[in-house]
């Protein structure tokens, strides 16, 4: 294990000159748009991939078409109640299934992405068949990972919130309550986002180095965070701290191009190529940090063994 000292800003520095070096040395049109769509398969559940929402204003309180059409449903369902739940019970299947397909098809890009940016190159098909067991195992994991999750979540809030609704009446009790609830749930989602990051930075990159499982990737890494879990909390600080200038970088590019790179930004696929350096750099920031513990834990420099 490595002795000397744990540094964040020469990584950081490090996954800059690596983004230029991939990007920008030289620059070529066709490498970002074969670059970005690994990218953007990676992001499909990251909010990486562009795209946005629109909504609906308006006071429509008394018998406006939407809330016309809502309760002409509701009757419906009430009339033909078998036929209502066969087809939410349709719908469900269907939601399911197309979240089982994202996390499929992300999970590979993870490994695609990654392939790319250390090995400075573009390629989708050779990536894409290459780490099919990684990939599937990640799937997996993360598909797990998220039903524990969510189940958490909803847990935690139950058990506050049934006390809230018995209590309403108390103010002093349902304020203490309301509190703890709040403080419960905060504390799961951080834990939940730091577990993300440290899958997302090291594990992942352990997977592709040596064709590992999760599991066995999970294993490796958990004896490297046992050795000095502090460093690892301050890097997912650190990462968050770069996050938030990305954000206002990103805001700062909208607004100096007049809106014109807001709406590339929105445009799904199109908006990952116009942000590539942004992926690319915190694609680069986990290894980078991660190599400081010793030659185990390099992909960068010792040679990936998935990619020979």
């Amino acid at each position: 294990m490595t002795e000397h000292p744990i540094r964040y800003f020469l990584p950081t520095s490090r996954a800059f000159d690596g983004t230029k070096r991939v990007l920008f040395q030289p620059f070529e049109l066709g490498k970002w748009f074969v670059l970005g769509f690994s990218a953007w398969l990676a992001g499909l559940l990251d909010g990486n991939g562009g795209g946005g929402g629109t909504g609906v204003g308006g006071d429509q309180t008394d018998g406006g078409p939407a809330e016309s059409f809502l309760r002409g449903v509701a009757d419906w369902a009430q009339q033909h109640m078998g036929i209502a739940i066969l087809i939410g019970a349709v719908v469900l299947l269907v939601f399911i299934g197309l979240a089982v397909l994202l996390f499929w098809i992300s999970s590979r890009g993870k490994f695609m992405f990654l392939d790319n940016v250390v090995h400075n190159r573009a390629r989708v098909r050779i990536p894409w068949n290459q780490f099919r067991a990684q990939g599937n195992s990640l799937c997996l994991w993360r598909l797990v990972f998220a039903a524990i999750a969510i189940s958490a979540v909803l847990i935690v809030v139950g058990a506050f919130a049934v006390p809230c609704v018995m209590l309403r009446d108390s103010r002093g009790w349902l304020l203490a309550l309301a509190g703890c609830g709040i403080a419960g749930t905060l504390a799961l989602v951080l834990a939940l986002i730091y577990v993300g990051i440290l899958l997302e930075d090291f594990v992942i990159p352990l997977m592709y180095r040596d064709s590992l499982t999760t599991n066995q990737a999970w294993g490796r890494f958990l004896a490297v965070h046992r050795y000095s879990p502090g460093h690892f909390v301050r890097y997912a600080l650190w990462k968050v701290v770069l996050g938030i200038a990305a954000l206002v970088a990103i805001v700062l590019v909208g607004i100096g191009t007049c809106g014109l790179g807001i709406l590339l930004m929105i445009i799904p696929y199109i908006g990952t190529v116009f942000l590539l350096p942004v992926p690319v750099f915190f694609r680069f920031l986990g290894p980078e940090f991660l190599r400081q513990f010793g030659g185990d834990c390099d992909i960068l420099d010792s040679g990936a063994e998935a990619a020979k």
